[in-house]
């Protein structure tokens, strides 16, 4: 079993998971002295351990081994409205950080219907996934910001929108950079304009009309594809 433990360093050769962890190591999993774990920092240190204190607040393990996994050069940088139900969007991180995702941005649009998010609670679904999936660098959820900010510090990318326009097709996608992804009620047209002024390319998902979460799946997969 994989825990979690940001703090844990490569400084280290013994450790006390937090009360969370331990609780879950020792009193869900019955765990004992002696039994080896898998301790995950989220910046790439993975560390097999063996416990040493099976206490179920404060259990210590010493480590055995240390391994660190180095971030991939490319980044999967996903930008997307908040969408209206909190669920869509843990469903949509914990997917996502399954299956590759690195930055989520968080939009605010014109037409968006939600602004605010629980932040903490993102973080812990990101973290199960996480664990679940076996990654080692944790995602990067940034805080909500206007759509003109955001095109001020990520000045080209792809978007994703409902209008017809030129757009290429998602296995067309040959960069590594933000993917913006629309609330509900997509981007406004002067949303649009400003975006593809500013150097970003329309791009067409699907043949259908997508949910904002699903669109944001989809993106990436496509993504995540270009330099396997």
């Amino acid at each position: 079993m994989i825990f979690y433990a940001p703090e844990c360093t490569f400084d280290h050769n013994t450790f006390i998971l937090s009360e969370v962890e331990s609780k879950h190591c020792i009193r869900v999993l019955r765990n004992k002295i002696g039994s080896q774990i898998e301790i995950i920092n989220g910046h790439g240190g993975q560390f097999l351990c063996e416990i040493t204190n099976d206490h179920h607040k404060k259990c210590e393990v010493k480590i055995i081994n240390k391994t660190q996994h180095s971030l991939k050069q490319h980044e999967t940088h996903i930008a997307m409205a908040i969408p209206k139900s909190s669920d869509r969007l843990e469903w949509f991180m914990e997917k996502a950080t399954e299956i590759g995702i690195n930055r989520l941005s968080l939009i605010n649009c014109e037409h968006s219907e939600r602004r605010n998010l629980n932040h903490s609670r993102l973080t812990k679904i990101t973290v199960s996934a996480l664990k679940q999936s076996k990654r080692f660098h944790l995602p990067i959820i940034e805080k909500p910001i206007n759509f003109n900010d955001f095109i001020n510090k990520y000045p080209k990318g792809y978007i994703g929108h409902c209008n017809l326009d030129n757009k290429i097709l998602g296995k067309e996608m040959n960069q590594l950079i933000p993917f913006l992804i629309g609330p509900e009620g997509d981007f406004s047209n002067k949303e649009i304009q400003r975006a593809k002024a500013s150097g970003y390319i329309a791009v067409d998902l699907s043949k259908n009309r997508l949910r904002t979460e699903t669109a944001a799946l989809s993106a990436v997969f496509y993504l995540s594809d270009i330099f396997v």
